[in-house]
Order: C-alpha cells, then structure tokens, then sequence
C-alpha cells in the first residue's frame, strides 16, 4: 500500500468516541492539540515509559506484551483496532481481484491474531477508537 506522509495521522472525535490515527508518534499524539488533555498525562506518564516517543501507534500495538502497563492502559481504554489487508478474491468468472477488507477489533481479539505480527507489511493498522466515558474513567 502506498501512504502519504500524513495518511492516518489525525487525532478526532465526535459526540461519544475519539478516533486517533495509528501513524501517529506518542510525540506527535503528545504534541497534538486536538489530543485530550488526560490522554496526553497518560502518554507522558505510562506511554514514554515503555516506548520511544518516535514509536508509532502501530508499530507498538505489533510489539504489545500482556504484562506491560500500555496494555493495561489500552485495556483502560476498550480500544478497538481498524486493520485493513489487501486480499486476493476470486469473482464469478474466476478471476484474481485484489480487495481491501477492513476488520475492527478489540485489543484482545488483535493480540490473538498471529497472521499479523508474523506479516505485518500485508496489513495496515489504520487507527484505534474508544469511548469518551472510557477515558474519564481511565485511572492515570
């Protein structure tokens, strides 16, 4: 997949979620005005922690152990995961068609799914997303 330098950079939210692109950095998250102030005093205090600040978001949700603090800070959260592969389908005639199919998942559901830490360059974290209560609730 061909990405431009700020494809899936982007911090948004709408009435009850936030949706945060996986290419961001932690830096560029920490930096970002859009970004929640209790998330920004998360990434500061449990995120630079484990991770460099130029780790992306997707990079890091591949390298994701059970036992670390990030997972339970994203366990916190009740992130949901958006991974886009480029699949090879067949059509009617028999043909080959490349189609992109797009999966949510839950944090847990993604760590279960070795396909893609084994090829990661076959599929493309887009974002993560959760809910606005869930992050009030967050204990940072």
């Amino acid at each position: 997949m061909i990405l431009n330098e700020n494809d899936y950079k982007y911090v948004i939210e709408d009435f009850s979620n936030y949706y945060i692109g996986a290419r961001l950095s932690y830096q560029e998250l920490a930096d970002a005005e859009n970004t929640p102030g209790r998330l920004k005093d998360a990434v500061y205090r449990t995120f630079f922690k484990e991770i460099a600040p130029s780790a992306t978001i997707g990079e890091h949700l591949l390298k994701l152990e059970d036992a670390s603090v990030c997972h339970m800070a994203f366990s916190q959260l009740r992130i949901r995961i958006k991974v886009t592969a480029l699949l090879q389908k067949q059509d009617k005639k028999g043909n080959l068609k490349e189609v992109y199919e797009t999966k949510d998942y839950s944090l847990d559901e993604f760590l279960k799914q070795e396909e893609i830490k084994e090829n990661p360059e076959q599929y493309l974290i887009q974002e993560i997303c959760f809910k606005k209560r869930h992050l009030m609730m967050m204990h940072v």
